[in-house]
């Protein structure tokens, strides 16, 4: 595949349309999710940050196959709904002047594997650091944490649900902790090493969220510091209390997970919805949950979930929708399996993999064998 790193701006409306009705074709074309902000007559998406947005995009004989977008508030603040979900209040009497938001990244299907995505997110980078951001926001849906935190986002204060995206993460990067940076080994590290390290903005950071101080980049943590860490919030090893992994042993099971991602819950959070497309699963460390199915403004209880079950199985192997809602009952803790986590999985440990996957069929099988003898028991009571 062609690799491509010439990152451009957006410098006229035409430039500017050609972004709007690229982000058609993979939000609404490809991936079928109809935002309200879609023009369906136009078939363009386009919503009220564009107006004073720096657009940025990458090209390739002449199509567009990816762009990001990046809002400065020094311009103008964020619609309410974005101060809210980012918490600015806690940021502006310090940062006003220095904060942006980075969202609409959108690579083309054949490209996501390609340079484009790591093009994007350095091109967006050194725009918000030569306008003179110290606090950039994004967020992101669970299964891609482990990218953005790859890069030098970091968690700070509780997700929430997106009515066009479903349950997504909001993220902050340190721009000018280029320390950090460097620690959870970003790819920006180079880039950020052209600018003025601020140290400044992470002992602020640590003072004012203490609980998300830490690094969280999973790829930092050694693979015992991760088992130490399951084991703990389990209570005992994950082998012997988490059905996936029956049959396999301690070496086998650190050896799959190497290292993960974990995302805490607060009672109410409805982290999977009914007809949503799924990307992930998810295990429960610690906490309770409940699968409920509505149907014409009726909801009905499917199961209680608590440490050691997984949920959202059935649509992370298939290509199907999510066919419940799944709310946190507890604060709850969860381990996220992606499909792209899967996938490296199976590339790098098969035999591992494969009984993994073997597992989960029989899970998937005693569920089904569950919801027929309910089926049975009440048609024939």
């Amino acid at each position: 595949m062609k690799q491509i790193s010439d990152i451009k701006v957006a410098s006229s409306d035409e430039d500017r349309e050609r972004i709007f009705r690229f982000r058609y074709d993979v939000y609404v074309t490809e991936m079928g999710k109809s935002p309200a902000e879609a023009d369906h007559q136009k078939k363009i998406i386009r919503d009220e940050l564009d107006d004073d947005a720096h657009l940025l995009y990458a090209e390739d004989e002449g199509q567009i196959v990816g762009t990001v977008r990046l809002n400065c508030r020094s311009k103008k603040k964020f619609p309410d709904v974005w101060e809210q979900r980012y918490d600015i209040e806690k940021f502006a009497p310090s940062f006003g002047d220095h904060i942006s938001m980075t969202s609409r990244m959108m690579v083309a299907k054949d490209y996501r594997g390609s340079s484009v995505p790591a093009a994007l997110v350095g091109a967006v980078y050194s725009a918000g650091r030569e306008m003179g951001s110290k606090f950039d926001f994004c967020n992101c849906a669970p299964s891609l944490l482990e990218f953005y935190e790859q890069i030098g986002f970091r968690r700070f204060t509780d997700g929430f649900m997106d009515e066009d995206n479903g349950y997504h993460v909001p993220l902050v990067m340190l721009a000018r902790d280029t320390q950090y940076l460097r620690q959870v080994r970003s790819p920006l590290y180079r880039v950020a090493r052209n600018f003025e390290h601020e140290p400044e903005t992470g002992a602020w950071f640590q003072k004012t969220f203490p609980s998300h101080a830490g690094i969280a980049n999973s790829r930092s943590r050694n693979t015992d510091e991760f088992w130490k860490q399951l084991s703990d919030q389990l209570a005992a090893p994950p082998a012997e209390c988490i059905p996936l992994f029956e049959s396999l042993s301690d070496e086998e099971v650190s050896g799959f997970l190497r290292s993960g991602t974990v995302l805490s819950l607060q009672p109410g959070d409805r982290i999977i919805r009914q007809g949503d497309v799924g990307d992930e699963m998810y295990i429960i460390l610690s906490g309770v949950a409940e699968a409920v199915s509505r149907k014409e403004d009726q909801e009905h209880s499917l199961a209680i979930m608590s440490k050691g079950q997984i949920f959202g199985e059935v649509a992370f192997i298939s290509t199907a929708v999510r066919s419940a809602d799944v709310n946190a009952l507890t604060e709850m803790q969860v381990l996220i399996i992606s499909k792209g986590f899967l996938t490296r999985a199976m590339r790098k440990q098969p035999e591992i993999s494969a009984k993994v996957l073997f597992n989960l069929s029989l899970i998937l099988a005693q569920r089904l064998r569950d919801r027929t003898d309910s089926w049975v028991e009440a048609m024939t009571s």
